[in-house]
């Protein structure tokens, strides 16, 4: 019977747990791949690693400059019965994002074609297969 839920257990496990199939390493970013059930995790903490870096280093040249922008994200993200507050701390979040360059992941080259192939093998529907079109009336 233990070894029975065990087994489930597993199993379990093996299902929910993201699986690493891949990254594509050949580009300004690492960017790896697992798959889930259903879809697939990108993992980014390469890229993350290097937006913290930009905060820490506009954070020693204006302490108070970020540390303000923060302070006042921080002070929207509890609002009390001010429904404009949370659209007021998206656009801080926002601003503060585009100032370190997080908002977006740059991908080049073959690093675009990697990240893809392994995007479409994580659920499973491994190669990209052209359907044929519908014939037109009349064709034959």
């Amino acid at each position: 019977m233990k070894l029975t839920r065990a087994m489930r257990f597993f199993r379990f496990l093996n299902t929910a747990r993201p699986k690493l199939i891949g990254g594509a390493y050949t580009g300004p970013t690492r960017v790896n791949v697992s798959s889930i059930p259903g879809g697939a995790v990108l993992h980014l903490d390469h890229f993350l690693f290097h937006v913290v870096l930009e905060l820490a280093e506009q954070f020693a040249e204006d302490p108070d400059g970020v540390g303000e922008q923060l302070r006042e994200i921080d002070a929207l993200s509890n609002p009390r019965e001010d429904s404009h507050a949370e659209y007021q701390r998206d656009q801080l979040v926002d601003e503060l994002l585009e100032q370190i360059g997080g908002t977006h992941l740059r991908l080049y080259g073959g690093q675009v074609r990697r990240v893809a192939e392994l995007l479409l093998s994580s659920n499973g529907a491994g190669t990209v297969v052209a359907l044929p079109s519908q014939r037109e009336a009349g064709a034959a």
